[in-house]
């Protein structure tokens, strides 16, 4: 296993059930919409979402929408410190200040988003961030699937953009050409 995923792999161990973990709407949405959302419970156990989010992953007709309101491994916490969310979003989205909020509020061990800035802003702050190919990949190095490319097709199939450098790169480290 590649140097960079080795310790990304042992930093998210401590991401096993059990600890705090933060997701912004992208993440819980691209699983969702491929029949995968089940990765986050046998990953995380629980994950925390503020309303800002939740209001984004449960809009009735969004794809995977419904499977969202029956993850009772999903739950909404509210975020305190409004102002600080504020400020955020003068750089990032709604969902994306209030759930990098709320991480920082709950010393969350890891935040799930995809968007770059928002992922730049939070590692900034000092947060552990995951997007989605890095839970795919979580799951394959636990088990939960033998390869991540059919798992990542879909996710292009269903309209998840990945840029072919940043997919070929991820599907070498995983050792799928």
């Amino acid at each position: 296993m590649p140097r960079s995923l080795q310790r990304r792999r042992r930093n998210i161990e401590a991401g096993e059930k059990g600890s705090v973990v933060v997701s912004n709407s992208s993440v819980v949405i691209a699983l969702a919409r491929i029949c995968c959302l089940d990765f986050l419970e046998k990953l995380f156990g629980k994950i925390v979402v503020p309303e800002a989010v939740w209001q984004e992953i449960t809009v009735g007709g969004k794809p995977g929408s419904e499977k969202v309101l029956k993850a009772r491994f999903i739950h909404v916490e509210e975020m305190h410190r409004k102002r600080l969310a504020l400020l955020f979003k003068e750089f990032v989205d709604d969902g994306e200040a209030e759930a990098i909020t709320l991480a920082l509020e709950i010393n969350a061990d890891i935040l799930l988003a995809d968007d770059r800035e928002a992922r730049s802003l939070a590692k900034k702050l000092g947060l552990q961030v995951m997007g989605t190919l890095a839970v795919i990949a979580l799951a394959k190095y636990r088990g939960l699937i033998s390869e991540a490319k059919p798992i990542v097709n879909k996710l292009i199939e269903s309209g998840f953009w990945i840029s072919e450098g940043i997919l070929e790169e991820f599907l070498k480290k995983l050792g799928e050409h």
